[in-house]
This record gives structure tokens, sequence and C-alpha cells, in this order.
């Protein structure tokens, strides 16, 4: 049996792009690998049951996530056998976690990255993330990335795998019942244009911005709903901004929910100002249900697999987004005529495709151990 432990920094409460790998990943049905999950950080919200360790540490802070969380994490690692450890990170913490597992007698470490920057705006802290990346990246046996974009950022010229993000792209495609059952659960006209937002309150994800984008969005069309899904750190402040913008109903915080692909049915478009990103996985499961998105050109043109992605600037005006916004929109009743999935098949984001390539690396990695 291969023994593989997922680890991540901290759990927060929302359907991150990390929970959502990780959770898939459980799902796997090797009959030859277990896999588990451990959290050095602080935890929120849902946990993976039985297969679940930790908080080692209460806190979400990165000094003591790297300090005391690991060091508790090399003795949890000296106690339990494990063939693998896959390190879910965006910074250098993941090669710091590494360090340990390699110290404690773990053969496979593999650093895999999430996102394509650290999500500071503080120069000290990144070049301390860029010293700490020199320090400790040997201390990773592979290093993986969700994109080209991705593993520049955290490997510096090092060498990397691409490791595409999967979604149970048969669950996602488009359906009209749901479309109309969402529509009517939320009180909205089935002829209204409908806005989706993933990541409310994560700070990377400017749901600021957004919210302004959907006011000018608004202006033109009444009848118009913003769908805002996610519960982070921002979130009171993506309120208080919704009630200055004097949006009422029009913005709906729907919280998290694990039926995303019902609400992505109900839409229009998808709407995505982000300051940066690796390879969002929501973006695959839009394009999975036929819903045009519109991004930030911060978001890398990996992320456009069937044609549905339309990259702007963010030194655009609101205006000039909720016009590009609304033309996105606009392709709606066409897109959800079209299979979307056979293209997500090709490119490999699916789950099956996810499933076999990780399958078969792990046991790889494992081979004549």
């Amino acid at each position: 049996m291969i023994r593989v432990l997922h680890i991540i920094q901290q759990l927060g409460p929302g359907r991150g792009g990390v929970r959502t790998f990780v959770s898939t990943m459980l799902d796997c049905p090797a009959p030859d690998i277990e896999q588990s999950v451990l959290s050095v950080g602080r935890v929120e919200g849902d946990r993976f049951g039985e297969r679940f360790f930790g908080p080692l540490i209460d806190s979400y802070s990165p000094l003591l996530v790297g300090t005391l969380g690991a060091k508790r994490l090399g003795a949890f690692l000296s106690k339990h056998r494990f063939d693998i450890v896959q390190i879910h990170t965006n910074n250098a913490l993941g090669f710091v976690f590494a360090s340990e597992a390699k110290k404690a007698g773990v053969p496979s470490r593999i650093v895999h990255c999430h996102n394509s920057a650290l999500g500071s705006t503080s120069s000290l802290k990144n070049m301390v993330n860029v010293a700490m990346i020199e320090r400790f990246l040997p201390a990773a046996s592979e290093r993986w990335a969700c994109s080209e974009v991705a593993g520049e950022y955290l490997f510096r010229g090092a060498g990397y795998a691409l490791v595409h993000n999967g979604v149970d792209s048969d669950k996602f495609r488009f359906s009209p019942s749901d479309r109309a059952a969402v529509r009517h659960r939320l009180g909205i006209p089935g002829n209204a244009t409908v806005i989706g937002f993933v990541g409310a309150g994560i700070p990377a994800k400017n749901t600021l911005r957004a919210l302004d984008i959907f006011n000018q969005l608004r202006s033109s069309e009444a009848d118009s709903r913003l769908l805002l899904f996610g519960q982070a750190e921002e979130l009171p402040l993506a309120k208080e901004k919704a009630a200055e913008l004097g949006l009422g109903e029009s913005a709906v915080f729907i919280g998290t929910v694990d039926d995303i692909w019902r609400y992505y049915s109900a839409m229009d478009a998808l709407v995505a100002p982000s300051f940066h990103e690796g390879l969002p996985i929501a973006f695959i499961e839009a394009q999975a249900n036929g819903l045009p998105i519109l991004s930030s050109d911060a978001v890398t043109q990996e992320a456009d697999l069937t044609g549905l992605l339309q990259r702007a600037g963010l030194s655009l005006s609101d205006r000039e987004w909720a016009d590009l916004l609304q033309a996105c929109a606009g392709k709606r009743e066409i897109t959800a005529k079209v299979d979307y999935v056979p293209f997500l098949d090709k490119a490999g984001y699916t789950t099956r495709s996810l499933y076999e390539q990780l399958s078969d690396r792990y046991r790889n990695m494992t081979k004549g151990a």
C-alpha cells in the first residue's frame, strides 16, 4: 500500500482551490493508494473525515506555522510512516515543510504550487520568501505546478512538472432544470442577467472591484444579479461595499455550497478581476458548464481551454469592464447549447485524467522501495 499525506498550511472555511483539489484526490479509486490530509495551521469549516490530521498549531500566522508548526510537523512525520508527502502551497513554507519531511525520512517530498504570487504587496515579505525558497528548494524531491505561470513563480527556474486540476466534468454540464430551479429558489426572473463571482473575501480575488463592475452593469440592466460564493477574510468589507453602493438584493452572498455546479447553470457569465491566480479550478468548472468568463489578464492564458475566457486589464474602467461583461453574458444562450466537456477531456482537466496521472506518478516514485 502506498501511503500519501497531503500537507496544507492551513484550512479556511471556504471552498478554495487547494481544498477542492485535495477533496478530489481523496476520492481517487486506486486500491493500492491510501491518502490522508494534515493541516499544519488553523482549521475552519469542514474537515476530511477520519483521514484528517491536525491542526498542529491553532494559528494562521505564517511565522508560527513556519517555525513551531514546521517543528511539530517533523515530529509528526517521525512517528507516522508515509511514502509520499504532497505539500500544497504558494510560498516558501512548502519547502520548509519538505525539509522537515526529509529529516524525518520521508523518501518522496512533492512541493505542489497552486498560485502565481505570494499574495503580499510587502517588498520585505517577498524578499524573505525568495531567500527561503532558494535556501530550502533542494528539500523537494518533486516540484509540481498547476500552470506554467505558477511553476515559474515558485520554482525560480528549477524544473517542474505540470499537474492539471481536474473536475468531474459530467457533473458540471449545463442543466436547464438546474437553471430554472436555482433562479426560482433565489427569486430571480428567468430573463435577468446573472453574474457569478467565486472566492468572495479572498484578497487576491479583488471582490470590491467585482462589486464596482457589477454596479455599472446594473445601471443598464436593473434586474441583473451578482451571486458571490465564498466566505474569506474580506467578506465583511465586501458586504459593507455592497451596502454603500445600494446593491440591496441585487448582490446575493451565497457563502459556501456543495453543489456549485447547479449555480453555474443559473449564471450567464463569471467575473474575476483577480490580482493574481494560478489556474483557478472554478474556471475549469465554469467552462465545463459552457459559462463565459471575463477575467483580469493576471490569469494565465493557459486557463482558456474552450474559447470561453476573455481577459481584460485591471487598468480599464469599471464601465469598460461592465460593457465587456455584458457582451460575455450575451453569449450564454448560444454557449448553453454546446457541449464543452470534450474540450476538457482532450486537455486533461478531468478527474479521470487527474487520477490516472497522479496514481502513475505515485507508483513510479515508490517503485523498488
